[in-house]
């Protein structure tokens, strides 16, 4: 019998104290996991519940200002002012609304009939089925004007994006469409000259988009954007931020601004191959400093970035002998909301040019007679 050891061969003393702190610790592990666990549930648990009860406070506090219609299966969100012969149709870009054109359509229903709307999934409007590209936007346009201005030339102005899929809206619906302007658009050919000119593309990955919704249903993302409201820097009205901010925590317009930046890729090869009215009259609002450096990852070359969105933009010109430049000096990518005097002023304008091709074409077709 060696020292160590007691009869029979049993363990010392020591050994004993060491097996029993080992099966302790064993069993404690999975207890302090799931403790754990049970805590990080309640906690998930507490922030979704607490998230419900904050959606339903700002469904209450800003209801839908307009009214919905049927754009086949789905609810859309949609705004009529005026009640002119001409009929203006506002398109917001990726992951903006209604809310995003300020006064805009308001000023021009005095002298016409402005329709704004929230694409699917986006603002007051209800989730709209797979794939959220250009075609099934412009089908979804297409379904909401007929039941609001049914059988009436358009003259379509779009933000961004939103130029994109006026853009379809004029080529599968040529014969109501007027006039396209549009309010510095992306151009499917952007990305591939930053890559040429070796500029990283500063988009967030929707993949991070994804991440937020997450975040967003469980209430983390109200509790990150607490001090600091993310659209304070719009040219807005206090009540209209305040709903910006609600609306943008809602998971459901997560998602759809996810589902819109999935289909970006698609979108490019299908416009590139667009081959548009050559005849159609265009307005292209341009700014020159779109991609501003608060906005832009540190150390980004915005410089460089707003040199090529203004030349890529000569682009646009390509696609109708009617078609006319502006480019806007200091503004940013918000052009319509710094700037709506210029937004209208061209708007204005190219509905005159609308009525005096009009009215070339009866004297032509009385003179025909």
């Amino acid at each position: 019998m060696t020292p160590r050891q007691g009869p029979r061969g049993a363990a010392n003393p020591e050994q004993n104290r060491r097996a029993l702190a080992g099966k302790l610790s064993r069993r404690d592990c999975p207890r302090s996991s799931v403790l754990i666990l049970y805590a990080l549930s309640a906690v998930l648990l507490l922030g979704f519940l607490a998230e419900t009860v904050a959606r339903r406070r700002d469904a209450k506090r800003w209801p839908r200002p307009g009214r919905e219609v049927d754009a086949g299966g789905h609810g859309l969100h949609a705004r009529v002012f005026g009640d002119g012969e001409r009929v203006i149709v506002f398109e917001a870009d990726e992951g903006a609304w209604s809310t995003h054109w300020g006064r805009l359509p308001e000023e021009l229903g005095k002298v016409a009939t402005a329709v704004v709307y929230d694409r699917a999934g986006l603002g007051w409007s209800e989730s709209g089925p797979p794939p959220r590209d250009t075609e099934t936007l412009a089908r979804e346009l297409h379904h909401l004007l007929q039941q609001i201005v049914p059988g009436r030339p358009l003259i379509l102005v779009g933000h961004g994006t939103g130029g994109g899929i006026l853009r379809t809206y004029a080529h599968r619906y040529p014969f109501e469409t007027s006039a396209l302007v549009m309010v510095d658009p992306d151009h499917e050919g952007f990305s591939d000259l930053l890559r040429r000119e070796q500029v990283p593309l500063p988009a967030t990955p929707s993949n991070l988009i994804g991440l937020s919704t997450l975040l967003a249903r469980f209430g983390l993302l109200r509790l990150l954007s607490a001090r600091q409201s993310p659209n304070a820097h719009l040219p807005l009205p206090a009540p209209k931020i305040a709903a910006l901010d609600a609306l943008e925590l809602n998971p459901r317009v997560r998602r759809a601004a996810a589902a819109e930046m999935d289909c970006a890729a698609d979108n490019a090869l299908y416009l590139s191959k667009l081959a548009d009215a050559a005849e159609l009259p265009m307005r292209v609002l341009v700014a020159t400093e779109t991609l501003a450096e608060a906005e832009a990852p540190q150390g980004y070359p915005c410089d460089a970035y707003n040199r090529h969105w203004v030349e890529q933009s000569e682009s646009f010109l390509e696609l109708s002998k009617r078609a006319k430049r502006l480019i806007v000096e200091g503004s940013s990518h918000q052009l319509q909301l710094e700037r709506p005097d210029i937004v209208l002023e061209a708007i204005l304008e190219i509905i005159d040019e609308v009525e005096q091709l009009e009215a070339l074409r009866a004297a032509e077709d009385s003179e025909g007679s």
